[in-house]
């Protein structure tokens, strides 16, 4: 008896310490969405953490649910998000809004460096050059959508590892004039860019049979 009763303390106590104290942080949790789905973000920045996120987000952005998303619905998609990031709703994202954007909307892109310096995104529009794209080439089309020389076992960082193209901020990438502002005709004029960037066969339709997979994957360790 005497024995049961030291092994049940001894019990509680292993508990008691494996509990954090009070005003202690709790470990954090591994990498990746909660609930232990795979977190994908569109082409606009938006994330989706449960299911099939990819999925999701092209069901929601095809309106009328014809299995075809278009150049317009695209773009819609894309200022539905443009107008959750304008928080004080006067048609521009500022750098306290694109802040917020990092810190608690995608704080999974703030762990990578960007291919550029800078941050995750680099201060770089897409599209735009800054030098040689890391690993050579041009760092063109193909880079962006993930098949260049950015692509597989080159550099994915910031949201592209979740993402259907290599751009790792996409809120900065739409900042076309490196203002630290993206205003709305910015805004739209990326996601026209995005849009034509997936439409690999100008038929002016996106299928989601067709669309690439993002890389996914944990994020690689700062060195």
């Amino acid at each position: 008896m005497r024995w049961i009763m030291l092994a049940a303390g001894c019990l509680w106590a292993t508990g008691a310490l494996a509990q954090p104290l009070e005003g202690e942080r709790p470990p954090p949790e591994p990498d990746g969405p909660p609930g232990g789905g795979r977190l994908f973000i569109s082409p606009a920045g938006e994330p989706f953490r449960q299911g099939d996120g990819r999925a999701a987000w092209f069901a929601g952005a095809d309106r009328d649910g014809d299995t075809l998303l278009t150049e317009a619905e695209f773009r819609l998609d894309a200022e539905r998000f443009f107008a959750v990031l304008d928080a004080d709703g006067n048609g521009t994202i500022d750098g306290f809004e694109n802040q917020a954007y990092e810190r608690d909307v995608v704080p999974e892109i703030t762990r990578l460096a960007g291919p550029f310096g800078g941050g995750p995104a680099g201060r770089r529009p897409e599209g735009g050059r800054r030098g040689p794209p890391p690993g050579g080439g041009d760092g063109g089309l193909r880079g962006l959508l993930g098949k260049g020389p950015q692509a597989g076992g080159e550099r994915r960082d910031g949201a592209a590892r979740w993402s259907l193209l290599n751009i790792p901020q996409p809120v900065r990438g739409a900042d076309a004039d490196l203002s630290g502002r993206v205003s709305l005709e910015e805004w739209r004029a990326a996601a026209s860019r995005r849009f034509s960037l997936l439409d690999a066969d100008g038929d002016g339709v996106l299928t989601l049979d067709t669309l690439p997979n993002p890389p996914g994957g944990p994020p690689r360790r700062r060195d």
